[in-house]
């Protein structure tokens, strides 16, 4: 029984390694569908970008974007085929080693047959029984006899069948292995066209060099325009920060005036009770020397002191209990002092404090401004290549790909402007943080409105390159720019 529950342990071991290797695989396949259709996209851009020849640095960006993609699909077919063999060459070990036991079962079986034969004329089954010391025992004999027999015709039929199992499972993965075969053939023509993407790259950066002084000329346009941009999203800023800092002088001012309000309050308060206790003791006074007249007939009338102080008591409530707008005002302050954050007017208000611990909160995880796309121009200072060119952004430019143009806020905030150029601009408000899109076609926003993460600010232009992209940019409350990859999502 307990080399039974043995065997089925091993088939389904054997069954659910087979299924964690099928899952593995079935993620590196898809893996590999998601590098295609990125690599399909490329080449879709690339052959728009090439009917405009001016644009060779565009092309460059292309190219090198499409080598990684490509190098990355090769990594995945030799990730793949390393997997299937480690799970052949286990496979096999196991066959091999459940062969040799069946060997061995099968082995000892036959002896003990040959030896019950050999002995049939001495010790057979009849003499085995009758020699039993009493019909119980003969008949546990028997039951001994037909359960050694099953058990060794069970213990061989379900090591066959294990066998059986694991034979199955070889012949299914040779034949994926034979599948990677026609990969591996798939893969040779990837490195074929890996070697032309580097052809192609190499005749792009040769083409710069001709082309270096136009391309310095392009380099400095964009500069130019990226410095203009940077230009208004600083006045932008001062803008932001004024009328925070106005409207913040007219908070502290009604939290001045409600507190003088207050005081006032408090001294009227203090008046009227003091009037209030002066006319309770005359009062008194009163009823006292009425007490003390005798029958004279004379009838004193008295004001009860609850009525003398009549009048004042919404007064002195209305004094003692603090403004309610006064906890209002005052509840901004109390927040920024359990964060513990430095002052920032940007963040004086409780709206602007959360939207920028939101910007903070999901840094790295924020969504890309664009569905699909790649970056086809990175943040910082990066020199041309086969050229003394060197080109600086400050923010990265996306490339739409699919044909999908629409550009969406990455957080919650407000629309600080609309810029309206040759193409149109849009800068967010996030707190103390802006985001800026720029070179859109049209935009579905306008100044004040509030966006919260994924509201369509517009769509990308193409102009004069032939496809469609969006400049995105990151910056602080003084105007300088962040690296947009430090704070969006990987891919």
């Amino acid at each position: 029984m307990l080399k039974k529950l043995f065997v089925c342990i091993i088939l389904l071991g054997t069954l659910q390694v087979y299924s964690y290797g099928q899952q593995t695989r079935t993620e590196i396949q898809q893996e590999q569908k998601s590098l295609q259709k990125e690599l399909d996209e490329l080449n879709e851009t690339l052959s728009q970008v090439r009917k405009t020849r001016k644009l060779s640095l565009r092309e460059l960006n292309l190219l090198e974007k499409k080598i990684k993609a490509r190098q990355s699909l090769i990594e995945s077919i030799n990730e793949e085929m390393e997997d299937l063999n480690r799970k052949i060459k286990k496979y096999n070990a196991e066959v091999e080693s459940k062969k040799k036991q069946l060997d061995t079962l099968t082995s000892n079986y036959a002896q003990s047959l040959v030896f019950a034969y050999k002995n049939r004329g001495k010790y057979n089954y009849i003499n085995f029984l009758f020699s039993s010391n009493s019909f119980n025992e003969a008949i546990r004999r028997v039951a001994y006899l037909k359960s050694y027999r099953a058990y060794r015709e069970t213990q061989a039929d379900n090591i066959k069948k294990a066998q059986a199992v694991l034979r199955a499972n070889i012949a299914k993965l040779e034949d994926t292995k034979s599948e990677k075969r026609i990969a591996a053939g798939q893969q040779n023509n990837q490195l074929a066209a890996l070697q032309s993407d580097r052809n192609e790259k190499d005749s792009a950066i040769v083409d710069l060099k001709s082309r270096e002084g136009e391309i310095g000329k392009e380099i400095a346009a964009n500069a130019a325009k990226r410095r203009k941009l940077q230009e208004v999203l600083r006045q932008v800023i001062r803008r932001e920060i004024q009328e925070a800092e106005r409207k913040e002088r007219e908070r502290q001012a009604r939290i001045a005036k409600a507190r003088e309000e207050e005081a006032r309050r408090a001294r009227i308060a203090e008046q009227q009770r003091v009037l209030k206790e002066r006319q309770e003791q005359l009062a008194r006074q009163k009823a006292a020397a009425a007490a003390q007249k005798d029958n004279a007939g004379n009838d004193v009338v008295t004001t009860h002191p609850s009525e003398q102080g009549a009048g004042t008591d919404k007064e002195t409530a209305a004094a003692t209990d603090a403004p309610k707008k006064l906890r209002e005002e005052q509840k901004d302050d109390v927040d920024a002092q359990r964060i513990g954050r430095s002052y920032n007017v940007l963040e004086s208000t409780e709206k602007t404090l959360t939207q920028s611990l939101d910007f903070e909160k999901n840094r790295g995880e924020l969504p890309w401004p664009v569905t699909g796309g790649f970056v086809s121009g990175a943040y910082g200072v990066h020199s041309i290549p086969g050229t003394s060119l060197k080109e600086e952004n400050d923010g990265i430019e996306l490339t739409a790909t699919g044909g999908n143009t629409t550009v969406k806020s990455v957080a919650s905030g407000t629309v600080s402007v609309v810029i309206s150029d040759e193409t149109y601009a849009v800068i967010v408000r996030h707190g103390k943080y802006f985001t800026t899109y720029s070179n859109l076609k049209d935009v579905a926003v306008q100044k004040g409105d509030e966006v919260k993460a994924g509201t369509i600010l517009g769509h990308m232009s193409t102009g004069l390159s032939g496809v469609a992209s969006v400049f995105f940019m990151v910056t602080d409350s003084q105007g300088n720019p962040l690296n947009p990859m430090t704070w969006i999502k990987g891919r």
